[in-house]
C-alpha cells in the first residue's frame, strides 16, 4: 500500500491558511470585511468592529475565509480498477481498513480532493467509483456527540488526546458555536453562514458536495451506512475483490470506556431530537436526503445547500 500525503497536505494547509496570511494581527477593519464571503458575515464583522470586539471579528473573518474541506481520504487500485471516496462519519475507518487489507496495490490519498486525485492519476477517471452515505439525522448526531464529548471530557492516551485537541481546535476555527452547545444549538448553527458548505469542515459538509466529482457526476455506486455489510459485499463482488470483512475499529484497546460513554451521549442526544431539529437538518441537508433516498425528512422551505 502506498500512501500519498505530504504534497497534497501542504497544499491543503496553504489553502486553509490563506485567511491567516492575508490578515496581519494588527490588520484594520477593511481587510477583515474584504475577505468575508457573505454580506451577512460582512455585516457581522462590521458590527463587531464597531463594538470593539476585535477577537470576535477576527474569528468571523477567519471562518468566512475557509474553503470547503474536500480532502477526505481516497483509495485507488489499478489492479481492481476502483476509486473509493471517503465520506466522514460513515464507517470510513472500517471501509478503509477492509479495502487496504484485500488490495495490496492500493494507494491511499490523504488531504486530496477528487479533482486533485484524478489530476494525479488521470487513468482513474475510467475506474469504478463508489462511496457510502448516511442518514443526515444520525450523521449529525454522531458528529455533534463526538465533538462535544471530546472537547468537554478529560482524555487519556495519545489517540484520545488527539481527538480532544481536534475538537477544541474545531471550536476555535468556527465562529458561533460554543463547546457547551447542545444538539439544538448545533442544528441552528448549521443554518448560519459560518457553517455553510462554502466553508464547511468535512464532518459536517453536505455529503453530496464531498462525493461529487469535478465534472459534476456522482460515484457509480452509492451505498448506505444503514445497509453497510450488504452494499459492501455487492461492491466486492462487482470488483472481484477477495471476500473482505468490515472490522469494527472503535473498540480497540484503550478506547472502550470512552466509546461506551460516547455511545451513551449519542443515544441521549438522539432521544432529544425534536421536530424543530429535524426541520433544520432537513433544510440544511435537503440534497443529502435525496441522494440517499431517505424519505422521512419533514416538510420544509428552501434548502441551504
Amino acid at each position: 500500500m502506498r500512501e500519498v500525503f505530504r504534497q497534497n497536505a501542504d497544499r491543503q494547509k496553504q489553502r486553509r491558511g490563506a485567511v491567516g496570511n492575508a490578515l496581519p494581527c494588527q490588520g484594520n477593519g477593511r481587510s477583515l470585511i474584504a475577505i468575508a464571503s457573505s454580506p451577512l458575515v460582512a455585516g457581522d464583522i462590521a458590527g463587531a468592529l464597531l463594538r470593539g470586539r476585535l477577537a470576535t471579528a477576527w474569528r468571523m473573518a477567519r471562518t468566512a475565509g475557509r474553503r470547503a474541506d474536500l480532502g477526505a481520504e481516497k483509495i485507488l487500485s489499478r489492479k481492481y480498477r476502483y476509486v473509493w471516496l471517503c465520506n466522514p462519519k460513515v464507517a470510513s475507518r472500517s471501509i478503509m481498513a477492509a479495502l487496504l487489507d484485500v488490495t495490496p496495490d492500493a494507494e491511499l490519498f490523504r488531504e486530496t480532493s477528487a479533482a486533485e486525485l484524478f489530476a494525479l492519476r488521470p487513468e482513474a477517471r475510467s475506474y469504478y467509483c463508489f462511496a457510502f452515505v448516511r442518514h443526515p439525522f444520525t450523521r449529525a448526531l454522531s458528529f455533534h456527540a463526538e465533538l462535544h464529548f471530546f472537547a468537554s471530557h478529560y482524555a487519556q492516551g495519545a489517540q484520545l488526546q488527539h481527538k480532544k485537541e481536534k475538537s477544541s481546535r474545531f471550536f476555535r476555527d468556527f465562529h458561533g458555536l460554543a463547546e457547551t452547545a447542545g444538539f439544538g444549538d448545533y442544528c441552528r448553527w448549521l443554518r448560519t453562514p459560518y457553517a455553510s458548505d462554502a466553508v464547511a469542515e468535512r464532518h459536517f459538509l453536505s455529503q453530496h458536495v464531498q462525493l461529487r466529482l469535478a465534472d459534476g457526476r456522482l460515484p457509480d455506486f452509492i451505498g448506505r451506512f444503514e445497509n453497510l455489510s450488504e452494499d459492501f459485499q455487492q461492491i466486492a463482488e462487482r470488483l472481484g475483490l477477495p471476500k473482505p470483512a468490515l472490522p469494527v475499529l472503535n473498540t480497540m484497546a484503550g478506547w472502550q470506556p470512552a466509546h461506551s460513554a460516547l455511545h451513551d451521549a449519542r443515544a441521549a442526544a438522539s432521544a432529544r431530537l425534536t421536530q424543530h431539529d429535524k426541520r433544520l437538518l432537513a433544510m440544511r441537508y435537503a440534497r443529502d436526503f435525496e441522494l440517499g433516498g431517505y424519505s422521512d425528512a419533514p416538510r420544509t422551505g428552501a434548502a441551504n445547500s
